[in-house]
């Protein structure tokens, strides 16, 4: 009887040579999570693994912990999550012209709600300035936004493309906004379907349309986001996105800052000549500020320079835009912030100096 039971379990074939090395792979994995399929060959080899490949790298396959993916249909919440990223694509016009064109596409993971834009590069500060008013056209802003790679967000990632140096610029701009950030850059399997929203957006978009030049694109995204969001989604059992954006924005909580006040911060030097030259043009600080090193606080219209205690306000000569204020208006309920009086003037203010904090008085002994 023993030995049927014993003939029932064994496997049929050849016992696998990997199988005895079970107990060395979780050991390692124990200790790296982390650590390649690759990298555990090489050191079972050098253990005594004679086998194949094959046979070990399912091994680790079937022991490495399995990571929980945090996007699934059965655990979307309202206003918790959007999903971020950049994407490219080679356009051909009408008159046979060919384009390469640059876009930043949002969209709420509950509701499904997209927000697209066509912009210029893709530098930190459009990544800011385009994040924040895209977060404008959908009412608020959620508990985090999460990029599919770590370009340009962040200066340095390992090897799953995890983020281990934030831009500092970026950095700052996000606690202006009140916004969590996370970039999910996963591979093969993990990556789950419809993960890149730049991939779907050229297969459900530019894939099928001609255009007559880079205008025409942005008129006909605008119409087609309108129309994509309006219209029932299977991902959400059959409901359009507008309604359940209507459901999602009681979640979503308010921009910290309108559009026209987030600024950039950049570390500068005041250079021999008082100036501060940043994007190729030059910026007159007070004379007494040459040798500091200050801040570049750097707004759409204007900049405002700091270094110890001195100051100066330049309207900013290569302006910004705001490639996604239509989305923002387009958007159904959304409202574009309005400036206030701190916009920049024509006349740039050099020379105001701060004035130095006074001691304070001791309070009077009893």
């Amino acid at each position: 009887m023993d030995k049927e039971i014993a003939l029932l379990k064994r496997s049929v074939g050849r016992p696998s040579k990997a199988q005895p090395f079970k107990a060395f792979v979780v050991d390692l994995l124990l200790k790296q999570p982390n650590l390649r399929s690759l990298e555990i060959v090489e050191r079972a080899r050098q253990a005594g693994y004679e086998g194949g490949k094959s046979a070990l790298y399912s091994l680790i396959a079937s022991v490495r912990p399995r990571r929980n993916r945090p996007l699934s249909d059965h655990d979307r919440v309202p206003g918790e999550i959007a999903r971020h990223g950049f994407g490219q694509v080679d356009v051909r016009f009408k008159d046979g012209a060919e384009r390469t064109l640059t876009f930043f596409v949002s969209r709420l993971e509950y509701s499904r709600f997209v927000v697209a834009s066509m912009v210029h590069d893709q530098s930190v500060e459009t990544c800011v300035r385009t994040l924040a008013a895209h977060h404008t056209a959908m009412g608020g802003v959620p508990l985090m936004a999460a990029f599919d790679r770590a370009r340009p967000i962040g200066l340095r990632a390992d090897g799953e493309g995890q983020v281990t140096e934030w831009d500092p610029a970026f950095a700052y701009a996000t606690l202006e906004l009140g916004l969590a950030v996370e970039v999910r850059a996963r591979r093969g399997a993990e990556r789950g379907p419809g993960t890149n929203l730049g991939n779907w957006l050229k297969l459900a978009f530019f894939k099928s349309a001609t255009f007559t030049d880079e205008a025409d694109v942005a008129s006909q995204l605008v119409e087609w986001l309108r129309d994509h969001n309006a219209e029932p989604q299977n991902e959400v059992f059959g409901k359009a996105p507008t309604i359940l954006l209507a459901e999602e924005r009681q979640r979503l909580r308010p921009l910290k800052i309108a559009l026209r006040d987030l600024a950039l911060r950049f570390p500068v030097l005041v250079g021999p000549r008082a100036s501060v030259v940043y994007e190729g043009q030059s910026y007159a600080m007070p004379p007494e500020a040459v040798g500091l090193i200050g801040v570049l606080q750097l707004y759409p219209d204007r900049v405002h320079i700091v270094a110890g205690r001195y100051e100066a306000t330049h309207p900013r000569r290569v302006p910004s835009t705001y490639p996604a204020l239509e989305m923002a208006s387009a958007a159904p309920g959304a409202t574009t912030p309005a400036a206030d009086g701190s916009g920049s003037s024509d006349r740039a203010r050099v020379g105001v100096r701060r004035p130095a904090p006074q001691p304070t008085a001791p309070a009077p002994s009893v």
